[in-house]
């Protein structure tokens, strides 16, 4: 959009308000919807080229004042989020953080017009401006710093040191290269040094480690908010030590006084037991309870302790934006930092009983902490409230935006304007009434703006104005309103309105379609994370192809006939060990498989293996065979061809309020084509929770609608019936589509009325569990089939579905992910479409890993409850959950508890899941039943009892549960403090730590749910299958199994196996440790290296080497040739490559892989005169150059044998050509 409905305004209520502001008198803005204050701050920034600050409700609220904001100003807005005040000691993810500090930067920066934030964010006190300022570091090629220097001051201003840069407010250094990624970047950057001059600067990408562009300057802005200076650090560590020995206290007491008030002993000693129970347990209990406490709170004291430490040292703690009011009396506000000319206030009566709830939220926050030992009484005053707030506010430019003079808080306000703007109707979607009212409008002088989110979507829009005899117009961009038709503009705003004095009508497509369109964001697809990721740790199960399962020791450096090589170390049964050399790195995988049960070790040179992989192999054959016949016999079968779309269907897909992901787009495509062809479809469409399957095959629902025939939805339970009836609902609102819903929650005569409607066709889309494929149930004229969670239903179920699929379209969804190498695998057998790009960017959820405490835990129900949400209470022990029923029960009195889980009567396990879905519960208690599909959107926090306990995957799953709507949501994972934790449970928990960030612990997830998704998809046996050998070699055989069946289909010879080709010369080829530092990165390129295959990868990995560690040394050139060498004689059918005495490079052929030989020896010969076959073996070739030594030999190699191969290639083509030419 563009600023032309900010221009062109003629109001004296307005320019009112105008001068109000240039003289900075606080003036009250009445008529005027809350909505609105985002639009009149965007139009004061435009006319007075001041800054604003706009301050709201909350962080939704100020999160959609800055949407509207950039709408309107295009730059120069920002939102600064409240974020959390972190009391509890533990891992929390940091998203809300980098959003403050980005926008704090640009403030800094004096990149901002326009900083909409919220009354959280308002209320607290923050550090110094200037000492952010001081410390930021702007650097250019040319300059000079030194390196060490340049990490020492950003681990200084909150960088997190570490050895490959994988997210925001992290650095690393390796050679003469530092990378670093800054909160208020977009991407990371790459600083390369030459001695201690900037070289050059670079974006790259996380993921891939890759450089990006170069960029010509660069700002690293502070990773933490709270900087002091350095003179200052050693003050405010002592004043926090001081501050945590003044809370604590001595809770032990004194021994002798322990049992001095007991009565006296008794006299017979049949008594002696009861005494002893009644009088000596209670007291050695409490002693015990006493000590076990303060044993804790020490050990809490003692890591706050630890953090005083770091800060004496220079170094900003975690949670150091937490302790700013103990540490120094110098604090700041917002205001400080973007020194605003006019401060809107939206509704300051709304903002005040905010005040009032954050600041009693944030007190009793405080007092648990307290009794915890993990804050201390001087944090109170982290906040401020309401009247202190407003005295800062004094002295600048005030606007109060109210709808009444009545609400002003205790503002002071000097003049009132009342603009008399009113809220635009919503038209659901109606064409006509829309129509009407803008005719009505521009005959009675308005000028009209209809803004519609996309362009495709607002010139639609635009011609059915039109085709009502309404003059319409639809631009990208203009100056200036016309008066002489309506205008439609892409984008969006909250909502429109009616501004009278102005002559000015706005309406939003929130209020045209009922919910306002956005802009898919940018992000990442999780499937491209996990193609880059091979993160092998000593103690890592993996999979040789050749001796399978054993335990990754690590790399190991070995000299063999005076040649250094770097070698993997793997421990098999008993004592054993292979050492794999790094060439052979590829017939290596890491083991994936099922978390929970560890594979079994195989022995060095034993048959279990190769019986392993036949056995698989076998299992694969059936399952190949099967589907390769089955697709085969579709192909033949005819079924019903849906028309092409229709206008009504483009109306439909336009209500959708979210611009679609390019794999939406690409699936919606796939399954139009399979409805429009003769065939039916059965296509499978997978994606996680929230990636949008629902709204794809919705949108092939209303297609077969227009083609009078009807839907059937069938879930695995009743509680995800009901939702999917809900959804469709709400989907098809605005449309003459009857929808109805078959689940054992309808009584007998709803369901006889139901089966009787869908018998004559009066029901358009049945929802339903199982009940709908009983033989009762006959529909008029089914033509589409969405099954969600096939995998879910029993035998007899899928088997009624499965003969569905030869006479209805069939879709079927799936909610766990797939591997993209499986999707490749299946290409040609089983029509799939995979949505891999994130769902749109929600408020993230809060994530935090904490010791268990019950004060802790209270809070967080209280908290959840206390604003209308419910809570997941995850406790995975279906025999002890009763017990921990009750003690919930005592812990929280207040909250209203349901339990759930896998051992209940299922319709009992219903009751109950509805009953929560219904309200009726604030806190489910349950086991990991919740993973399963059930969104219910004010359940907005999880606690998980134990997490240490729990898979990555399910933890992922699991904190899907939470966070689906628009408020913020919280994850607590618990660790139960005495516990003595397994080395197991250790790596995991260290894992979930990382995974609440970014980086290696998510990928982890997404892998291992990717891997749980191929169970789902290919059943049960074949899942213990892929248990068996690991997900890699389950793929491999699986892709080997599938060509062997095509080409039997098909008449084809099978395929050859693939030839090993080995490079036996001496040489030194490795990556040297002083090079590429850290073991995972190396591991790394050593893959990389390994699948090398043409010229342009070898460049490729050069280019890659160069990038991220520096000049790349001889040795690393020398193994860059082995395996290229590898590679290009493996293309010729050389299966082992040795040098010999005398410049003799001899190569041994195996006949079977050779290329013809007809094309073979020409091209040999037109080749290098140096290149010959052997007079003394026939299978042997040779390159003979008495001039050249093993290194020499090897970089020549590569050239010759790269020719070799070229010219093989065109006597081929030739000898085709000539072939073709004869036949005709």
């Amino acid at each position: 959009m563009n600023q032309a409905l900010l221009s062109g305004i003629a109001s004296k209520a307005y320019d009112k308000l105008l001068k109000a502001t240039e003289s900075k008198q606080p003036i009250a803005v009445t008529g005027l919807p809350d909505t609105m204050a985002a639009y009149i701050a965007s139009k004061l920034c435009a006319d007075t080229g001041r800054k604003v600050l706009l301050i709201s409700g909350n962080d939704l609220k100020a999160a959609h004042d800055a949407e509207d904001g950039q709408q309107l100003l295009e730059s120069g807005v920002a939102c600064l989020p409240g974020g959390e005040i972190d009391l509890t000691r533990g891992a929390s993810s940091h998203e809300s953080a980098w959003r403050r500090l980005e926008a704090l930067a640009r403030a800094q920066e004096g990149d901002i017009r326009l900083l909409c934030t919220s009354m959280d964010a308002a209320l607290q006190r923050m550090g110094s401006a200037d000492r952010f300022r001081e410390e930021t570091i702007r650097l250019a090629p040319g300059d000079r710093i030194d390196l060490n220097d340049l990490i020492r001051r950003l681990t200084a201003m909150g960088y997190e040191r570490v050895s490959m840069v994988e997210g925001k407010g992290q650095c690393a250094l390796r050679g003469g290269i530092i990378d670093v990624y800054p909160p208020a970047c977009s991407q990371s950057l790459r600083i390369e040094f030459f001695d201690d001059e900037v070289d050059s600067i670079r974006e790259f990408d996380c993921i891939s480690q890759r450089s990006l562009d170069s960029v010509e300057k660069c700002t690293l802005t502070p990773a933490t908010e709270v900087l002091l200076p350095p003179v200052d650090a050693e003050k405010a560590a002592r004043r926090m030590r001081d501050a945590i020995e003044r809370q604590g206290g001595d809770l032990t007491p004194a021994s002798s006084t322990l049992f001095s008030d007991l009565p006296p002993l008794p006299e017979d000693d049949a008594d002696a037991p009861d005494f002893f129970d009644k009088n000596i347990t209670p007291k050695i209990r409490e002693k015990q309870q006493t000590a076990a406490r303060k044993a804790e709170l020490e050990r809490r004291r003692t890591q706050l302790m630890a953090d005083a430490d770091m800060l004496a040292e220079g170094l900003p703690f975690k949670r150091i934006r937490a302790w700013l009011t103990v540490l120094t009396d110098d604090t700041y506000t917002v205001l400080d930092w973007f020194e605003p000319d006019i401060v809107v206030l939206s509704d300051p009566n709304l903002l005040r009983k905010r005040a009032e709830e954050r600041r009693a939220g944030f007190a009793e926050d405080l007092e648990g902490a307290m009794s915890r030992d993990e804050a201390v009484k001087e944090q109170e005053t982290l906040l401020m409230d309401w009247d202190t707030l407003l005295r800062h506010v004094q002295g600048y430019a005030t606007v109060a935006v109210t709808e009444f003079l009545e609400g002003m808080a205790g503002v002071a306000v000097k003049d009132a304007a009342d603009l008399g703007v009113q809220r635009v109707a919503g038209y659901s979607s109606q064409i006509r009434p829309l129509a009407e009212d803008c005719d009505g409008w521009l005959r009675e002088g308005y000028r009209v703006a209809v803004l519609c989110g996309g362009v495709a979507r607002g010139q639609r829009l635009a011609a059915a104005l039109e085709e009502h005899d309404v003059a319409a117009s639809f631009a990208e961009k203009i100056d200036k309103l016309p008066e002489e038709c309506v205008q439609v503009l892409p984008g969006t705003l909250t909502h429109g309105f009616i501004w009278e004095e102005a002559r000015l009508i706005v309406v939003s497509d929130t209020d045209v379609y009922g919910t306002g369109y956005r802009k898919a964001k940018k992000r990442q697809a999780a499937g491209e994370k996990i193609a880059a990721f091979t993160d092998l740790k000593p103690g890592d199960f993996v999979v040789h192809e050749e001796h399978g399962v054993g335990i990754y020791l690590g790399t190991a450096q070995m000299k063999n006939g005076g040649t250094r090589r770097d070698y993997l170390q793997i421990q098999y049964q008993g004592s054993d060990k292979l050492y794999v050399p790094i060439e052979a790195l590829s017939r290596v995988q890491r083991y994936i498989g099922n978390p929970a049960n560890p594979p079994k070790l195989n022995k060095l040179g034993g048959g279990d293996w190769q019986k392993q992989k036949a056995k698989v192999k076998e299992g694969l054959k059936k399952m190949a065979f099967d589907l390769v016949k089955l697709y085969a016999r579709r192909s033949q079968e005819t079924g019903f061809a849906f028309s092409a779309d229709t206008p009504w269907q483009r109306e439909f897909e336009d209500m959708f309020p979210y611009e679609l992901t390019p794999d939406q787009e690409q699936s919606v495509k796939e399954i139009t084509a399979d409805m429009e062809s003769p065939r039916n479809m059965d296509r499978l469409l997978c994606g996680d929770v929230g990636y949008g399957k629902t709204e794809v095959s919705l949108r092939a629902a209303f297609k077969a609608l227009m083609d009078s025939k009807q839907v059937a939805i069938l879930a695995p339970t009743t509680i995800l019936a009901q939702q999917h009836y809900n959804t469709v609902l709400k989907r098809f609102k605005g449309f003459p589509v009857k929808v109805d819903v078959l689940s054992r929650f309808r009584t007998a005569k709803e369901t006889k009325d139901v089966l009787r409607r869908v018998k004559e066709g009066e029901i358009d889309i049945l929802v339903g569990t199982h009940r709908i494929l009983g033989k009762d149930v006959q529909f008029k004229n089914l033509g589409l089939l969405i099954v969600d969670e096939e995998q879910r239903f029993g035998v007899q179920h899928k088997e009624i579905i499965k003969n569905m699929k030869h006479q209805v379209d069939v879709l079927t969804l799936s909610a766990t992910p797939i591997p993209r190498t499986l999707h490749m695998s299946m290409v040609g057998i089983r029509d799939m479409s995979v949505l891999e790009t994130p769902p749109e960017e929600r408020l993230p959820v809060q994530t935090r890993v904490i010791d268990y405490n019950d004060g802790v835990i209270r809070d967080a129900i209280l908290r959840e409850v206390s604003r209308g949400g419910q809570v997941y209470f995850l406790y995975n022990s279906v025999q002890t959950i009763g017990a921990f029923y009750e003690r919930l029960k005592q812990l929280v009195p207040e909250a209203r508890i349901g339990v759930a889980h896998g051992q209940m009567r299922e319709h009992g396990l219903e009751d109950v899941m509805m009953d929560f879905y219904g309200g009726s519960y604030d806190v489910l208690l349950c086991t990991t039943i919740i993973e399963s599909g059930l969104d219910v959107p004010t359940a907005n926090t999880l606690i998980v009892f134990d997490a240490d306990r729990f898979g990555l995957s399910q933890l992922y799953q699991l904190r899907g549960r939470v966070g689906r709507s628009n408020r913020q949501a919280y994850a607590y994972f618990t660790i139960r403090p005495e516990r003595s934790l397994s080395e197991t449970a250790e790596k995991r928990l260290e894992a979930i730590r990382e995974f609440t960030e970014f980086g290696a612990g998510f990928r982890i997830a997404m892998r291992d749910l990717e891997i749980r998704g191929a169970g789902n998809i290919l059943g049960p046996e074949q899942h213990g299958h892929l248990a068996t050998v690991g997900y890699d070699m389950y793929c491999k055989l699986m892709e080997e199994t599938l060509q062997e069946a095509r080409a039997e289909q098909e008449g084809l010879p099978p395929a050859k196996p693939h030839l090993e080709t080995r490079v036996d010369i001496k040489v030194d080829a490795y990556l040297p440790d002083d090079y590429v530092h850290d073991d995972r990165q190396r591991m790394e390129m050593y893959k990389r290296i390994a699948s090398l295959t043409t010229q342009a990868d070898r460049e490729d990995i050069t280019d890659e080497l160069l990038d991220r560690f520096g000049e790349v040394p001889p040795v690393v050139e020398t193994l860059l040739d082995v395996a290229q060498v590898r590679v290009l004689a493996n293309q010729l059918g050389v299966s082992l490559v040795t040098y010999k005495r005398g410049g003799f490079l001899v190569m041994k052929l195996n006949a079977e892989y050779m290329p013809d030989q007809a094309a073979f020896i020409p091209a040999m010969a037109m080749t290098d005169k140096r290149l010959m076959p052997s007079t003394t073996a026939p299978d042997v070739l040779l390159l003979v150059d008495p001039t050249l030594g093993e290194y020499a030999m090897l970089s020549e190699a590569v050239k010759v044998l790269g020719k070799l191969n070229e010219n093989v290639e065109m006597m081929l083509k030739k000898q085709k050509k000539g072939e073709k030419h004869e036949n005709t």
